[in-house]
């Protein structure tokens, strides 16, 4: 074999660790068309692939942006979608939605009295994530990125962007539940426990004796504003699913990506 050859050889050799290395490192992508089921404000559903973007979650919890599956597949191969292909919904329009990886929204009035912009304390429509559903509704929501007011170590994620900045979404939101469904959700950080859990003593007593992680978890100071991470969220999971009487699979990194 010629010195030509071999050198050929090598560099291909390398190139193709190099191109694995980085396939293997590279994050998954937090945005994109995602297949689903949108359930109207009359009731009517509609089958769509619906544009979710985990790191900028504002987006889809204030409104949706739709595909059909034809104009899907030119996606997918990557060609560019035409404006007049994308279907556009108001948050007020749409009752919830859910994608075929099970993930469920619902729509909610929630008025953010830890922001600091008066507008935003009055009651909003939301697309939310229901992370639990019985006696007791947990809604994981999102983070601003742009446009309004912005916590400082949300915007020093999006400024720093890359891998930071999806882990930072995935890893850093907010927690409403909801026990009296003729009400709007509360935060979970000004949440009286022994009213949110105490109609059930087991439960309770169980919190007392310091059974459940949460109990540590909900004593821990937030990182700022009303901020909850994974830790907080599995901890307040299994409490509110042995109220519920229901299970829940343990939450893992990879439910927080696409």
């Amino acid at each position: 074999m010629k010195p030509k050859t071999n050198l050929i050889i090598f560099l291909l050799f390398l190139g193709g660790i190099f191109l694995s290395t980085a396939t293997a490192t590279e994050p998954e992508p937090c945005s994109g068309y995602e297949k689903g089921t949108i359930t109207l404000k009359n009731g009517k559903t509609r089958d769509a692939y619906i544009y979710i973007d985990y790191c900028n979650p504002h987006l889809f919890q204030m409104g949706l942006r739709t595909i059909d599956e034809k104009t899907y597949k030119k996606y997918a191969k990557g060609k560019k979608i035409k404006k007049k292909a994308i279907d556009k919904y108001k948050v007020k329009e749409i009752r919830s939605f859910v994608l075929d990886s099970g993930k469920e929204f619902r729509q909610v009035k929630y008025a953010n009295l830890f922001s600091e912009k008066n507008t935003d304390k009055l009651p909003r429509r939301q697309l939310l994530e229901v992370m639990a559903d019985g006696k007791i509704t947990i809604f994981k929501r999102g983070y601003r990125t742009r446009n309004g007011f912005i916590y400082k170590p949300v915007m020093d994620a999006v400024l720093e962007g890359g891998p930071e900045h999806v882990e930072f979404m995935r890893n850093n939101f907010e927690i409403l539940y909801q026990k009296d469904k003729s009400k709007n959700p509360k935060n979970i950080r000004n949440a009286n426990l022994k009213s949110l859990f105490g109609d059930n003593p087991e439960v309770l007593q169980k919190f007392i004796d310091g059974a459940y992680s949460f109990r540590i978890e909900f004593q821990r100071e937030a990182s700022f504003s009303a901020n909850c991470d994974r830790a907080f969220m599995e901890a307040l999971l299994e409490m509110v699913n042995d109220y519920n009487g229901t299970t829940q699979e343990a939450l893992t990194a990879n439910y927080y990506q696409q």
